[in-house]
């Protein structure tokens, strides 16, 4: 592609403003692009430089030099080289494109589209500048729009391995994943040797959450190059959900000896760290999740809370993640009001009323979208600030640091009342809440969730009355079960539409039966009595081994023996459950 370019640049028609040795000076600037070729980026730079001393008004080398200085990070330079080129030659598609580059390093998305758009309407054919545009549609989740601008790309240069990635990454985030993986697979067929296609098959094949296939394919990629990060950390991913454990730490290590600051590489070694309860190792790189693109920037920034002393402080905290991990997090917040002059703690809006009941020591208010701290927040007088999640790095380093709690949320004693009153209500026997189904495709939900209609074992134990504990509508499941088998779950709307009737009926129910939800965390929370039903290789919060996590005293954990199999998570939690009934009692 490099020497395609040159041909095109030492054929122009245009000539020096200035009489100069024209033949020198091709040399030169042929010389320089030569060692660029060849990976010397140090002599190419010099050559360009002398080649650009000799004629200062030369576009080709005026765009050689930008080109290469924009590669490496010297933005500002570039830029200026790259402009001078533009005015000098407004029809050179390959300056636009090159500026869009630099525009895109400098944070300039506007100039940066500007720029590719000229490129492509001067060049039509210029994939480079197709796949760079659809970065910044990706950014700005466009993801339709990169998504075309990625396929565009690939279509023109099927050769080059950044438009294969970037095209699959994007039908992944669309959860287009039928669409990004037969093609894939015909290109295995055809080049099964092509390190890119094996790579792309990992990425889709983990999404779809077929790890076995994709640990296959994974390997052969690694014989083929070892010394890639992104593939040697996916494959560490890959191996973490199949729990083999210690293939992964590998996994991690060496993509980590390979390039140290791999934010990826050190984020999902922490969380096998955190799943090994290994906390010392697993908090030191826990931050690295608030790096994330997504995370809305908070305009306020105050001084970060380091663990130091907190007495006579006024401490914002604030929640960053899901509900389920504000909810375990803030089994922290008892400790952090007693220790600081004052916590002011920013959560959900649906967590709000419950957490200011259960720390009416603490100022608490409703995150708004844009993450602006209020008015009356801001006249406290706030000293430090720190992440909910960033709290245990300095409370919660090995398993005695957790207390033995009986509960930190207080649910309303009048929704309590009220929701006993309407149990009781039924026959007698167990009054036990269910949850099945939880998370998205892209966060494992498919691989923590069970199916109703596997739970048979479980809802035919007789003397328990059943109620759904779902966030979203399941009625179409639940009529399909109870019309093919007689079974009846209790369903009260009021429960799903407000947090506070949720955390009420979890406050008045004898057990909880879930998958990986939410509704686990409230129940540990509250100190009710909660059965969890975890993947071979759960979310790091569970631990990798053992009935009991140090969250919640409450909460015990029933485990796959093998990555997929429910049946026997099923059967367990239905004998225990017999149990149970039996002696009218959770033990």
């Amino acid at each position: 592609m490099l020497t395609n370019l040159l041909s095109r640049i030492f054929s122009r028609s245009a000539r020096p403003a200035r009489a100069v040795d024209r033949q020198a000076f091709d040399a030169i600037l042929q010389q320089g692009f030569g060692s660029q070729n060849a990976g010397d980026e140090v002599a190419a730079e010099k050559l360009y430089r002398r080649a650009l001393d000799i004629d200062p008004a030369s576009v080709d080398a005026q765009y050689l030099l930008g080109a290469l200085l924009g590669k490496r990070g010297q933005l500002q330079e570039a830029a200026a080289l790259l402009q001078r080129a533009v005015a000098a030659k407004p029809d050179f598609a390959e300056v636009h494109a090159a500026l869009g580059n630099v525009y895109l390093l400098q944070e300039n998305k506007q100039a940066a589209v500007a720029s590719y758009l000229e490129a492509i309407r001067l060049e039509p054919r210029n994939a480079s500048a197709h796949s760079n545009l659809g970065l910044i549609y990706q950014r700005d989740n466009q993801h339709e729009a990169a998504l075309r601008c990625f396929a565009r790309a690939h279509e023109l240069a099927p050769e080059l391995p950044v438009p294969l990635k970037n095209l699959t990454q994007e039908r992944i985030a669309l959860e287009q994943f039928e669409q990004a993986l037969v093609p894939l697979q015909d290109l295995y067929r055809k080049q099964p040797d092509r390190f890119e296609v094996l790579k792309c098959l990992v990425l889709v094949l983990r999404g779809m959450h077929r790890p076995e296939e994709a640990l296959d394919y994974g390997r052969k990629a690694r014989a083929l190059n070892g010394t890639d990060v992104e593939l040697l950390t996916e494959l560490g991913v890959v191996l973490r959900d199949l729990g083999q454990l210690d293939a992964a730490l590998e996994s991690f290590n060496t993509a980590l000896a390979l390039q140290p600051d791999s934010v990826l590489a050190l984020w999902h070694r922490s969380l096998v760290y955190l799943l090994r309860y290994d906390f010392v190792r697993g908090w030191q790189n826990y931050d690295l999740r608030l790096v994330s693109a997504d995370l809305v920037r908070r305009p306020i920034q105050y001084p970060a809370w380091d663990g130091t002393t907190a007495a006579g402080r006024n401490i914002l905290i604030y929640g960053e993640q899901g509900l389920g991990e504000e909810i375990m997090f803030a089994s922290c917040l008892p400790e952090m009001i007693a220790a600081s002059g004052h916590c002011v703690v920013e959560c959900l809006a649906k967590l709000e009323t419950l957490f200011r009941r259960s720390f009416p020591a603490a100022t608490i208010y409703a995150a708004l979208p844009d993450k602006s701290v209020p008015a009356s927040v801001r006249d406290i007088g706030i000293d430090a600030q720190i992440a909910m999640g960033s709290i245990p790095h300095y409370r919660r380093n090995n398993r005695t640091d957790f207390p033995h709690h009986r509960g930190y949320l207080i649910a309303d004693p009048g929704r309590v009342v009220h929701w006993q009153q309407q149990l009781n209500a039924l026959e007698s026997g167990l009054k036990v809440g269910i949850s099945w189904s939880g998370g998205s495709l892209l966060s494992r939900g498919p691989v923590r969730s069970i199916p109703l209609a596997k739970w048979g074992p479980i809802l035919r134990v007789s003397g328990v009355h059943f109620v759904e504990l779902q966030y979203s509508d399941c009625s179409d499941e639940i009529n399909e079960l109870e019309t093919n088998s007689g079974i009846h779950i209790h369903r009260w709307q009021a429960v799903r539409n407000n947090y506070e009737d949720t955390a009420a009926m979890v406050s008045a129910l004898d057990l909880v039966i879930s998958v990986d939800t939410a509704v686990v965390h409230l129940g540990g929370a509250l100190g009710k009595p909660v059965w969890v039903l975890v993947p071979y290789s759960p979310e790091w919060r569970y631990g990798i081994a053992g009935e009991k996590m140090p969250w919640y005293p409450s909460v015990t954990v029933f485990r796959q023996p093998r990555y997929g199999e429910w049946e026997p998570v099923i059967a367990r939690v239905a004998h225990r459950l017999d149990a149970a009934t039996r002696h009218n009692r959770v033990g």
